[in-house]
């Protein structure tokens, strides 16, 4: 089945094995986890208990089931559809490579990162491709971003060129348009009950949560349990845009 998914996804995903729900569980807090593709049979028996955990955990994650069709899974199907899960693939049925990947690409799309990148793409809209690249893989792998010079190295040019590109489109700095994305993007992952402050301090690629919510204060003017619980992801980053891309949107406005 795993080769099967690579095999549909080519380049555009890779995958990360678990062996057991508990550690997909941690796979999903610690790493940029963007979908599940779950299998009820992971650990040798057909259930939902599994599954149904991950969901409750973390209700923004997409899942997409994939299994093989067995007299014990009825059951399973009718709790997990039951508790949200809608997209299912059986093997050697309907898991055609062409399938598979389109399945994968429209379930990314629910991802959290991935309606970030979408909420801001008319900030990065000046931005060539290759930064703006850059900027989307920072905001879905935040902890593999921490510094300008690894959004210029991403993006193939120098720190030089990376700083000119943020002026000329009006933003802020490469640092603080990243610190700023971040704490919006905290602030979402914050809404599932499955993460505390901690889990996300570290799944951003923090080493002190002190850091974590120090940044969270600068950017939103409140503590993480304070936004978790006060603000919408809508209200998070209408503040962040007012605060750090009013600039743009003048502009923007002027322009049209």
């Amino acid at each position: 089945m795993l080769a099967r998914l690579r095999h549909a996804a080519g380049h555009r995903f890779q995958f990360l094995p678990v062996p057991s729900w508990d550690e997909g569980v941690q796979a999903v807090l610690r790493r940029p986890v963007e979908i599940g593709v779950v299998d009820p049979d992971l650990e040798g028996a057909p259930t939902a208990q599994g599954i149904q955990r991950m969901r409750a955990l973390f209700p923004s994650l997409p899942v997409i089931l994939y299994t093989a069709l067995t007299p014990d899974l009825a059951g399973v199907l009718l709790q997990l559809g039951l508790s949200g899960v809608r997209q299912v693939v059986i093997l050697r049925h309907d898991d055609h490579p062409q399938r598979l990947g389109d399945l994968l690409v429209a379930e990314a799309a629910h991802a959290v990162s991935r309606q970030l990148i979408e909420a801001i793409g008319d900030l990065l809209s000046g931005f060539p491709g290759e930064l703006r690249w850059a900027i989307e893989t920072g905001v879905r792998e935040p902890a593999a971003m921490q510094s300008v010079k690894a959004l210029a190295d991403r993006a193939k040019m120098d720190r030089r060129t990376c700083l000119r590109w943020f002026a000329k489109a009006q933003l802020p700095p490469p640092s603080v348009t990243l610190t700023a994305l971040r704490v919006v993007y905290a602030h979402r992952l914050l809404q599932d009950p499955g993460y505390t402050i901690e889990d996300v301090a570290t799944k951003l690629g923090y080493a002190q949560t002190r850091s974590f919510n120090q940044n969270v204060r600068e950017v939103l003017g409140r503590t993480p349990g304070e936004i978790r619980l006060s603000l919408t992801p809508e209200e998070a980053l209408a503040i962040v845009r007012e605060r750090y891309f009013s600039r743009r949107q003048l502009r923007l406005v002027k322009a049209s």
